[in-house]
C-alpha cells in the first residue's frame, strides 16, 4: 500500500481542480469588468443621448408609417370610380346612390383605420362637401378657401392644422391633413379635392404620461412650431426664439447636446424626418437622466464583488469533492496494475493515472470489437450477394454459419424488397459521394429499423438497399408490407427524403431469389408513373402495362397544332392527354416517348426549322428530363416550356407590328404633302395588298388611314398657320392640296373654322 502511495503525487488533483476554477473565476471577472467598462466608459449624457436618439428614431418610423397610411388611402381614392365621379360630376350632387357609395367607401376605410379623423369630398362644379360627419364636413369649407389662396402641395407633406367644427358646441381639433385638389390656374377655383384629416389620439393617450415625464418628446415644424407634444405653448404654437430650437432648425442634422434654459440643464436630442419634414427632439431634465444611471453603477458593481466571493468558495468546496473520489479510484487503479505487473515507472498524478488505464482498456475494446464485427458482417454480406446474382446456391449449413435470420430452405416462399433513393440524381456532379454516404446511412438505418419488427436480411448492393423476406406464395404477410411502409414514413421524417420500393416476384426456391431480385429491379423502375415515395408489386405494374402501346401520334399533331395557333390556354390539357397514354407504357417505351416529344415540341417552337437532336440545346433538354424521376414532374417541365415558347413568339410578332407601325408612321410623316397620297400608294411601299394593308393599318393605328392622313394634314395645318406668315393658299399646297378653294372647304369641314379664323384666334 506505502509503494502504491509513493507512486502518487499527493493534492495534485485538488490542486488541478482548485487552479482550473481559479482560472475559469478569473476569466468570468474579466469578462464582467469588460462587460461593465463598455456599458459605463461613455459619460451618462452620452447614453442616455443614445437611448434618446433610439426614442426619437422609433418615434419618427411611427409617425412615417401612420402619414404613409393616410397617403395611400388618398391615393386609393383618387383612383376610385365612384369618387372621381363623386368629386367631377355636375350631376353628382343629386345622385344618391353615386354619393351613397362613396359614403360608403370612405366609411370603410375610417372604421378599419383608427387614426383618421374625418375625409371630406369636395365638388367644385356644385360647391358640394361630402362627408360620413356633416359638422366636420362643413367645418372644411374654410379649408377650400384656404386652399385656393396657399400653395399646399398635392398628395405631399401631411399639413398639421387646427380644424373648427361646428355643431351643438364648436370645438377645435388639432389635425394632419393630407390633401388631393385639382385647381383652376387662371381663376384659382377648387375643381375638385379630397381631404384626408388624421389624429393621433390613440398614441398620445397611450404615451402621455410615460412622454412626458421621460422622453420629453415634442415635433417641430421648419419654422419651429409645435406639430406634436406636450408643451404649455399648445399645437402650432412658434417657439422657435428657444436657443434649442434655433440651433436644430440652422443645423438641420442629428444631434445630441447640453442646453441650459433659465438656470435649468437639459438634455436634448433631435432626428429630422426628410420624408416629414419635421423635427423629432427629445428634452430631458440633466438631473433626471443620470440618477438611474448612477444607480445602476453601484448595483452592479456591488453585485459583481458578492459574486466573486461566492465563486471563491464554491471553487474550494467543487475541488474537494471532485478529487477525493478520483484519487480513491487512481489508487485501486494502481493495485490493479500492481497485480498485472503494469506498475507506471516514476510519480504519475491521479489524473494521469486514469487517463492512461481508461485509454489503454479503449483501446483494446474497440480493436475486439471492430475485428469480430468486419468479420461477420462482410462474409454474410457477401453471400447475400452472391444468392442475388445466382452465383451460389444455399446449403443447410448456411443458416448456422452466417447467422441468417431467414431459413433460405425452408418451402415457403422468398421475397426480395429492393430500396432506391428518389432525386439524387438532382445533384449529378456530386452524385457518387452523395449516393455512398446517404445509401451507407439509409443501410444502416434500415438494417436497424426492420429487425425490431419482421425477420429479414438487409443487403447493401451497390447503391441499393435489398430485403428478403420469408412469405406464403400468394403475398407478402401484412406485417411485412405495414413495416415497409413504416420505414418509408420514418425515413421521410428523419431524414427529409423519399424512399421507392420495388418487390419482385415470389420465388418459390433459393435459386428463384435472383429472379425475385431482378424483377424487385425492374419493378422499382415504375416510380418514373407512380411517383417518388411508392411502393410498387412487380405482378402489379406489370399486369397494368398495355404492351401493344403505340405512341399517341395524334394527340401530339392536336399539340402541335395548338402551338401554332398559340393558344396557352390549351397546352396543360393537350399534354395532359399524351401523359395518359404514356402511363401505361412499359418503361423503355416511355423514355424512348419523351424523346420523340421533346424533338416534336423544340421543332415546333424553335424558330431555326433545322433542329439536330445532337445539337447543344437539344442535348442538354433531353438531360434535364432524364434527370426527373416522374411523369408528373416531365409533364410540368412540357407545359412550361411550351407556354414560355408561346408567350416568346407573341412578343416577337408584337415588336415586329410595332417596328412597323413606326416605320408607316414616318413615311406619312415625310409624305403627308403629297397630293397622290393614298392607302394603295403606302401598301406598296411596305409590299402588302391593299385590302389586306387596310385591315392591317387599322390593327396597328386603332384608325382608318383616311382618319389618320386626315388628323395629321390638320396638325401640320394649324402648325403653319400659327407658326408661319405663309398664305393659306402655300399652306394648302404643303399639307397636299393643290386646289386652294378646295383646302379652305376641307379644313373648314373637319375644323369648323375656316384657315384664318383659326389663325387670328391663336
Amino acid at each position: 500500500m506505502r509503494y502504491i502511495r509513493e507512486k502518487i503525487r499527493l493534492r495534485s488533483l485538488f490542486v488541478k481542480f482548485f487552479f482550473s476554477f481559479v482560472v475559469l473565476l478569473a476569466a468570468v471577472t474579466l469578462t464582467m469588468t469588460v462587460l461593465l467598462y463598455h456599458a459605463f466608459s461613455k459619460s451618462s449624457t452620452e447614453q442616455i443621448n443614445e437611448i434618446s436618439q433610439k426614442r426619437l428614431e422609433q418615434s419618427s418610423s411611427m409617425f412615417e408609417f401612420i402619414i404613409d397610411q393616410a397617403r395611400l388611402i388618398t391615393l386609393q381614392l383618387s383612383v376610385d370610380n365612384d369618387i372621381i365621379r363623386s368629386i367631377n360630376g355636375r350631376e353628382a350632387a343629386g345622385d344618391y346612390y353615386l354619393n351613397n357609395a362613396s359614403l360608403r367607401k370612405i366609411n370603410d376605410l375610417m372604421l378599419t383605420n383608427k387614426n383618421i379623423f374625418s375625409i371630406t369630398l369636395y365638388n367644385g362644379q356644385s360647391q358640394t362637401l361630402i362627408g360620413t360627419d356633416r359638422d366636420k364636413a362643413h367645418a372644411e369649407a374654410a379649408t377650400i378657401e384656404w386652399l385656393r389662396e396657399a400653395p399646399v402641395q398635392s398628395l405631399g407633406r401631411a399639413v398639421p392644422r387646427k380644424l373648427s367644427i361646428g355643431g351643438a358646441t364648436r370645438s377645435v381639433q388639432n389635425v394632419y391633413t393630407i390633401f388631393y385638389y385639382d385647381k383652376n390656374l387662371e381663376t384659382n377655383d377648387i375643381t375638385s379635392a379630397i381631404i384626408v384629416n388624421l389624429t393621433i389620439d390613440s398614441f398620445v393617450n397611450h404615451q402621455e404620461d410615460e412622454t412626458k415625464s421621460k422622453d420629453g418628446l415634442m415635433i417641430l415644424d421648419q419654422e419651429g412650431h409645435i406639430v406634436f407634444g406636450f408643451e404649455e405653448s399648445g399645437f402650432l404654437a412658434d417657439i422657435s426664439q428657444r436657443n434649442y430650437v434655433q440651433r436644430i432648425i440652422k443645423t438641420n442634422q442629428n444631434e445630441s447636446f447640453t442646453d441650459k434654459t433659465d438656470q435649468t440643464l437639459s438634455m436634448v436630442s433631435s432626428l429630422y424626418s426628410e420624408q416629414l419634414g419635421w423635427y423629432f427632439v427629445s428634452v430631458i431634465p440633466y438631473d433626471t437622466a443620470t440618477a438611474q444611471i448612477s444607480a445602476i453603477r453601484q448595483v452592479a458593481i456591488i453585485t459583481c464583488l458578492v459574486l466573486l466571493v461566492l465563486a471563491m468558495g464554491v471553487s474550494a468546496l467543487l475541488s474537494g469533492l471532485l478529487s477525493s473520489p478520483l484519487s480513491r479510484l487512481a489508487r485501486n487503479t494502481l493495485r490493479f496494475q500492481a497485480y498485472t505487473g503494469e506498475l507506471p515507472e516514476g510519480k504519475l498524478s491521479e489524473m494521469e493515472i486514469l487517463t492512461r488505464f481508461y485509454s489503454n482498456i479503449a483501446t483494446q475494446f474497440e480493436q475486439l470489437e471492430a475485428s469480430s464485427r468486419k468479420s461477420r458482417v462482410s462474409l454474410k454480406a457477401e453471400y447475400l450477394k452472391e444468392l442475388l446474382h445466382g452465383v451460389r446456391n444455399p446449403e443447410p449449413e448456411d443458416i448456422e454459419e452466417y447467422k441468417l435470420r431467414v431459413d433460405l430452405l425452408k418451402n415457403a416462399a422468398l421475397y426480395v424488397a429492393v430500396l432506391k433513393l428518389d432525386n439524387i440524381r438532382e445533384l449529378a456532379e456530386r452524385k457518387e459521394e452523395i449516393d455512398h454516404t446517404i445509401s451507407t446511412v439509409l443501410y444502416s438505418f434500415t438494417e436497424q429499423f426492420m429487425l425490431s419488427r419482421v425477420l429479414s436480411e438487409t443487403v447493401k448492393v451497390d447503391h441499393e438497399i435489398v430485403l428478403i423476406f420469408s412469405g406464403e406464395e400468394a403475398a407478402l404477410p401484412d406485417a411485412v408490407m405495414n413495416a415497409m411502409l413504416e420505414l418509408q414514413q420514418e425515413v421521410a421524417r428523419t431524414y427529409g427524403i423519399t424512399v421507392t420500393i420495388g418487390i419482385g416476384r415470389a420465388a418459390l426456391s433459393a435459386q428463384e431469389i435472383s429472379d425475385s431480385y431482378l424483377s424487385a429491379k425492374e419493378a422499382s423502375l415504375y416510380r418514373i408513373v407512380r411517383g417518388a415515395g411508392s411502393m410498387i408489386a412487380y405482378e402489379d405494374a406489370i399486369s397494368r402495362l398495355n404492351n401493344d402501346f403505340d405512341y399517341p401520334n395524334a394527340k401530339q399533331k392536336t399539340l402541335l397544332e395548338i402551338i401554332k395557333a398559340g393558344r396557352e390556354d390549351k397546352v396543360e390539357a393537350a399534354i395532359a392527354d399524351i401523359f395518359a397514354s404514356l402511363r401505361l407504357a412499359p418503361y423503355h417505351k416511355i423514355r424512348l416517348s419523351v424523346h420523340h416529344l421533346l424533338f416534336s415540341v423544340i421543332t415546333a417552337t424553335s424558330a431555326n426549322p433545322s433542329v439536330s437532336t445532337t445539337s447543344s440545346n437539344f442535348i442538354e433538354m433531353l438531360g434535364s428530363l432524364e434527370r426527373k424521376e416522374s411523369l408528373q414532374q416531365i409533364e410540368d417541365w412540357f407545359v412550361e416550356f411550351i407556354r414560355t415558347a408561346i408567350c416568346r413568339s407573341k412578343e416577337n410578332k408584337k415588336q415586329q407590328k410595332s417596328d412597323l407601325a413606326k416605320k408607316i408612321a414616318a413615311f406619312l410623316e415625310e409624305q403627308y404633302g403629297n397630293p397622290e397620297l393614298s392607302i394603295e400608294m403606302v401598301a406598296e411601299r411596305f409590299h402588302y395588298n391593299g385590302i389586306y394593308f387596310g385591315r392591317l393599318f387599322k390593327e396597328l393605328f386603332n384608325c382608318l388611314f383616311l382618319e389618320y392622313v386626315t388628323e395629321l394634314r390638320i396638325r401640320k395645318a394649324n402648325q403653319y398657320l400659327k407658326d408661319s406668315k405663309l398664305t393659306v393658299k402655300e399652306i394648302g399646297e404643303k399639307v397636299g392640296f393643290l386646289n386652294s378653294s378646295y383646302f379652305v372647304t376641307w379644313y373648314k369641314k373637319h375644323t369648323g373654322l375656316a384657315p384664318t379664323e383659326y389663325r387670328k384666334k391663336h
